[in-house]
């Protein structure tokens, strides 16, 4: 790729907020490039430039961005077949949202590890997870902020996970107050 080359001499010569508008907007290109071509390779070949980005938001202190992309980084490598490396990731997500108090980037990795969980068919793994997932998502930080909406979109996100583990293991004594919690979340 042409960037290899060139992103580390970026890197040492631009300021961090620099960097960060410019590997989103280079990771965007890929993205947007790769998708409309249909080809699944772009998720290996720009992991190093979210690795990077990851790297970078820890220098500047934020870590709530950080946990967000690595969760990105766990769900394109689940996506490409990376099962274990996609585990590695959220986990490492996971233990940096619980190290600085971010809930939502715990509901999103613990959100991502219930689901690889319940398709490895470790179902009582992946329902606490899930479960856990839930609490995150209603004691997000985006609470009690202007971006609320947030957090009603990831309950929902997660409602619709554990609504579906619990039908795939019978557990449907607990569906019916999930269902209307989503209801109510939706509005």
């Amino acid at each position: 790729l042409k960037w290899e080359g060139r992103m580390e001499e970026v890197m040492a010569t631009e300021t961090d907020h620099n960097c960060d508008f410019f590997l989103l907007a280079t990771l965007d290109a890929h993205r947007l490039g790769d998708s409309s071509t249909g080809s699944p390779h772009h998720v290996i070949s720009i992991l190093r430039l979210r690795e990077l980005r990851v790297e970078l938001l820890g220098k500047m202190g934020r870590f709530r961005d950080q946990g967000e992309a690595i969760c990105i980084a766990a769900s394109s490598l689940d996506q490409a077949g990376k099962v274990k490396e996609a585990y590695s990731y959220y986990t490492r997500a996971r233990e940096l949202g619980a190290a600085h108090g971010f809930f939502s980037v715990e509901c999103h990795a613990c959100n991502g590890l219930g689901q690889l969980a319940m398709d490895d068919g470790r179902h009582e793994e992946g329902l606490d997870l899930l479960r856990n997932a839930h609490v995150a998502s209603r004691l997000s930080e985006h609470a009690d902020s202007s971006h609320a909406e947030v957090r009603d979109v990831d309950e929902q996100i997660v409602l619709l996970s554990l609504i579906h583990a619990l039908f795939n293991t019978d557990a449907i004594d607990e569906v019916e107050p999930l269902v209307l919690r989503y209801r109510e979340a939706a509005k």
